[in-house]
């Protein structure tokens, strides 16, 4: 009898993972179990050589400016593949400041472009003020709101496939009421927290996503995370 499994790429764990963003690894390996889907996670970094074909989902965490640097400068050899990889419904996952990865350059406040991905037709650039804070936010994916956390220092200019409505917050830019990008099977957000764990109907999300594209039947299940999500959204809404 073959073994269904999911097979889950964390990129670069080692420089990405400045806000214990690996906790989203944890909530989709304990998401995928409690569907009684066995979970293999590789931790993938520099030189090690990534298959954009091997896995189900990518996931990138939040890194300091130095690490985001040394992960660009590796990561840019598989812009084709890994657009590619987006373009034929891969899940990828990218959470804090490697949402900006995907954008054309991040432009600094000297003035000086780093070339990133190219994937997405926006660029990120750095401001003088750091944008901290708590964010709620509306999604299309599902009725319930989203709860995030943002620390970041650039603001970007997309302006196609949102992933989040601003309800109160920070948005890509200080112009823009929406945040985070969603395309195809592609998830982008500069929110920290760890998100997946915060709002386990997001995660839930992705999870039954997957499976079904596999004919797998997704099981609903009450949580311990799912109580703490309903306490911490009155927060916000009265």
């Amino acid at each position: 009898m073959k073994v269904e499994k999911i097979k889950i790429a964390h990129l670069y764990y080692d420089l990405m993972n400045l806000y214990g963003e690996s906790g989203n690894i944890k909530a989709l390996e304990k998401g995928f179990n409690d569907q009684k889907m066995y979970t293999e996670v590789d931790c993938l970094t520099i030189n090690d050589k990534i298959d954009f074909k091997k896995y189900d989902i990518y996931y990138m965490g939040c890194g300091s400016e130095t690490n985001q640097l040394i992960v660009i400068n590796d990561i840019i050899k598989y812009k084709d593949k890994i657009k590619k990889a987006i373009e034929d419904g891969k899940y990828f996952i990218f959470t804090g400041n490697s949402y900006e990865l995907l954008g054309k350059h991040i432009e600094k406040v000297t003035g000086e472009k780093i070339e990133t991905l190219n994937i997405f037709d926006f660029y990120s650039k750095s401001v003088d003020k750091r944008i901290i804070g708590e964010e709620i936010m509306e999604t299309k994916l599902f009725k319930e709101p989203v709860i995030g956390f943002q620390n970041r220092q650039c603001v970007l200019n997309n302006k196609d496939n949102h992933l989040f409505e601003i309800i109160n917050g920070h948005a890509d830019n200080y112009k823009s009421h929406y945040e985070g990008i969603h395309y195809k099977n592609l998830f982008a957000t500069y929110n920290l927290g760890p998100i997946l764990i915060r709002n386990p109907i997001f995660k839930d999300y992705i999870i039954k996503s997957v499976l079904e594209e596999k004919d797998i039947l997704f099981e609903s299940i009450s949580s311990i995370d799912e109580k703490a999500y309903n306490e911490y959204v009155k927060n916000f809404i009265s």
